[in-house]
């Protein structure tokens, strides 16, 4: 990975946080999800250094927090990689989405006000918006963000802590099937259903709707999941 326009460099991009692995992090964090680094990319220590301005410490304790989020993978004497998802991990991903947000659901009805309600509308109206702009970056952002509003209602810190780590690597996915991301989110169909039932009260027919949307996003995905390589240095 030579620096280059697409990889910018120099110092000052971190600002001056009290963690500088946790800023690191949360930089690489985004310079993945918007596709600067590539599925599959190799991560290199000396050059994420030169590029944010610090010395190597910070650039490994930031990798080390993205490998827990699943952003990023270690191999030995390879080195960090950006992760390249496989339709293993999809059908792992939203499996394990499919019951934490079933039971998200379940735990938000129970909770809710009508403040709670009015803010799930509003969030739906977000992500309606986005899509009628065709913005596909803050369709995703706007998808991810009802969902984890959902995820917050419920009130379950544990819940909310798994769930997190599975949004990144929805996020990664989305960032890799970028060109397709209009076919998928309408493969999945809307969140009107979701969204309306869990307003409603029913709670079945909420988490019906729910792992409905799920299943049918996690199919589109694997259906449009390019052939990948493997991670080599």
């Amino acid at each position: 990975m030579a620096a280059n326009s697409r990889h910018p460099t120099g110092n000052g991009t971190l600002g001056m946080p009290s963690d500088l692995g946790e800023a690191v992090a949360m930089s690489l964090r985004d310079r993945i999800l918007d596709g600067t680094f590539a599925p599959g990319e190799r991560l290199v220590e000396t050059e994420l250094a030169d590029m944010f301005g610090t010395s190597r410490g910070p650039v490994r304790d930031g990798l080390g927090q993205l490998e827990l989020s699943g952003l990023v993978v270690t191999l030995p004497r390879r080195g960090s990689f950006v992760a390249q998802l496989t339709t293993d991990d999809i059908g792992e991903i939203y499996s394990l989405r499919r019951s934490l947000e079933s039971l998200a659901i379940g735990l938000a009805i129970e909770r809710c006000d009508s403040d709670d309600l009015a803010e799930l509308n509003l969030a739906l109206n977000e992500l309606r918006n986005a899509e009628r702009a065709g913005d596909r970056r803050k369709v995703a952002d706007a998808d991810m963000a009802l969902h984890r509003m959902i995820i917050d209602k419920a009130g379950h810190s544990r819940l909310a802590t798994a769930w997190e780590r599975l949004a990144d690597q929805t996020l990664l996915l989305m960032t890799e099937l970028a060109e397709v991301a209009p076919e998928v989110q309408a493969a999945a169909g809307d969140h009107t259903d979701i969204v309306g039932h869990l307003i409603a009260g029913r709670t079945a027919k909420a988490q019906a709707a729910m792992s409905a949307h799920l299943t049918s996003a996690q199919r589109a995905m694997i259906t449009r999941l390019p052939d990948q390589p493997t991670q080599t240095d």
